[in-house]
């Protein structure tokens, strides 16, 4: 237990040192702050799934784990924030910048990485190979979806509960090709992404079981 509490303030440590770093230092990429702080939430989200034994907690959770985790994959795309400082990375300011960008991003990206083995492992104890497999298809399809959302609509995953009836508006209307092959490719992206990374860690965890 005092193992578990131990790792949990770790990650919070570092995700706060770094929301200090980029607040106290000259960087156009204040906004990682806010992107960090939203990738954070299904991480903590999953950890009360798995502290609790309360099926309706765990629902309620779940549900909210699943809204927010495209919040995590989302910073994939921030990549395209670059254009601000240029990409020849021949100046000081822009690998500082570069160097904060891409922490922020893979900060994000672990966290989700981390959220979803969290919850697949605390309800599918017992998962086969198929149903993890199907389980992270349908997730990286629904979290590729409302990564569109996000990036190309400018809708927030709180949109759900504060503007539901603007948010099936402009699903309808948006609906297109460009929707179409940006949420297969992204969420082949994450496929990918999470199911190396699932399978890492249970390289891990086997050789430290066995050993």
């Amino acid at each position: 237990m005092q193992k578990k509490i131990l790792n949990i303030a770790v990650v919070h440590i570092m995700v706060f040192l770094f929301f200090v770093f980029v607040y106290i230092t000259p960087t156009r990429f204040t906004f990682l702050n806010w992107n960090v702080f939203l990738a954070l939430l299904p991480f903590d989200f999953a950890l009360v799934v798995a502290a609790t034994q309360l099926k309706s907690i765990k629902a309620v959770f779940s549900g909210l784990w699943l809204l927010f985790f495209p919040n995590t994959m989302y910073m994939m795309t921030d990549f395209i924030h670059l254009y601000a400082i240029g990409t020849d990375l021949d100046q000081p300011t822009q690998y500082f910048n570069y160097a904060i960008l891409a922490t922020g991003i893979f900060i994000g990206v672990g966290l989700g990485i981390l959220s979803l083995e969290i919850e697949t492992r605390t309800i599918f104890q017992k998962h086969t190979h198929l149903v993890y497999f199907t389980i992270t298809a349908i997730v990286s399809l629904l979290s590729s979806f409302g990564i569109y959302l996000g990036r190309y609509l400018r809708l927030n995953s709180w949109d759900i509960f504060t503007n539901f009836g603007e948010v099936i508006e402009n699903i309808i209307f948006s609906m297109s090709f460009h929707m179409i092959a940006f949420v297969i490719l992204f969420a082949a992206t994450q496929f990918a992404v999470l199911v190396v990374f699932h399978y890492g860690i249970r390289l891990i965890n086997s050789d430290q079981k066995s050993a």
